[in-house]
């Protein structure tokens, strides 16, 4: 959704960009974590649509071992904190290099991340949630209409509240640059007024209220990045200090709650950016490998079809009595996430493939002058 490039100079002074591979790295741990995040859930409920699903009687015991028990909490866990990460990873990800003119930027926003939102919505979201049982005919045509108003977004509602938080934000930061206000403290405190304040206006736009709800974080994020240059890197004694020092913390508020919900959200981002840094040091080049940009230049992807095709594999496994057997039990958990990271990798890059066909089609037609 945005490029995680950091702008500079060359000796000849051309502009140049190199890769934040940490960002990378931040990206597809997140994008597990949404994975993770959205596949323990057994009833869900739109304003048009919905599942329940009811374990059967006869489930198999494989069902609640220990390790099951640990992955459904670990889905409850990402939970707590994985949406303000999203926001946060955006904002961090917009510092890394100048702003364009705010037209430009605009129109950018609205192709990137607007036109993807209805037609993956109309095209594929709501058609394979109706083959999943999540609509009839009569209440699939009202989603479709509801896409229009936000009302039946589903999990892409975060396309528009991303567009909402963007435009927002960089309006702000252009408006306080005319009056020289550089402090980029004066925008967190601006977001976080915003973020407090939405909940009271009397009119939303396409999940404009949801997106600003969150635009603290994204402020939060793009400062993390700024003051991030003009600090020395932790050593990587340091970054397993403080991933360690985390997880106790995650794993005190476990047994005692005693940690409040915006600490928690806190934690749990820094906590992945710290293991995206171990990562980006232990792995520096699997990435730029080939299966590791395949997987990269996907992740978009991943976000826009994993959920959709959970229904699918509820339906299949629920219908066909699969968890009262153990391998059923193992499978089910695989297919809610290994499976479906990889079919939607595979899907993803179907997508690019019909993209490049269209565009020469398209190329092929245009007039020459």
């Amino acid at each position: 959704m945005i490029d995680n490039k950091v702008f500079g100079y060359d000796k000849e002074g051309e502009y140049q960009y190199r890769r934040e591979t940490i960002y990378d790295w931040v990206r597809l741990i997140a994008t597990i974590f949404v994975v993770v995040g959205h596949s323990a859930y057994l009833t869900m409920q739109t304003t048009y649509g919905g599942v329940e699903y009811i374990l059967p009687q006869n489930l198999s015991i494989v069902y609640n071992f220990k390790i099951m028990d640990f992955f459904r909490y670990l889905s409850g866990w990402v939970y707590t904190f994985h949406m303000p990460l999203f926001f946060m990873l955006s904002g961090a990800v917009l510092a890394l290099k100048p702003m364009a003119v705010f037209d430009k930027f605009f129109k950018s926003k609205v192709k990137r991340l607007l036109i993807p939102y209805f037609v993956y919505s109309w095209l594929f979201m709501l058609p394979v949630k109706w083959l999943g049982n999540f609509y009839d005919t009569d209440s699939l045509k009202a989603a479709m209409k509801g896409v229009l108003s936000g009302q039946d977004s589903g999990h892409l509602w975060f396309l528009t509240a991303l567009f909402w938080c963007l435009i927002i934000f960089v309006a702000l930061k252009k408006f306080l640059d005319r009056l020289n206000i550089t402090s980029v403290y004066g925008l967190l405190l601006l977001s976080g007024v915003i973020q407090l304040c939405v909940g009271y206006a009397p009119f939303d736009i396409l999940g404009m209220k949801k997106g600003l709800g969150y635009i603290f974080y994204f402020s939060l994020g793009y400062i993390f990045q700024i003051e991030r240059r003009s600090h020395k890197k932790w050593n990587i004694r340091k970054t397993i200090t403080a991933t360690i020092i985390l997880f106790v913390l995650e794993y005190i508020n476990k047994r005692y709650s005693i940690i409040n919900s915006f600490f928690l959200i806190i934690i749990g981002s820094f906590l992945t950016f710290l293991l995206a840094d171990i990562c980006d040091r232990m792995f520096p080049k699997i990435l730029k490998k080939r299966l590791g940009k395949i997987v990269i230049r996907n992740l978009f992807y991943v976000y826009i079809f994993h959920d959709p095709l959970e229904y699918i594999v509820l339906r299949i496994f629920f219908n066909n009595a699969f968890l009262e057997s153990g391998l059923g039990c193992i499978l089910y958990i695989i297919c809610r996430t290994v499976g479906i990271f990889i079919v939607t990798i595979i899907l993803g890059e179907g997508v690019r493939v019909l993209k490049k066909i269209m565009n020469g089609i398209l190329c092929d037609r245009c007039p020459v002058n």
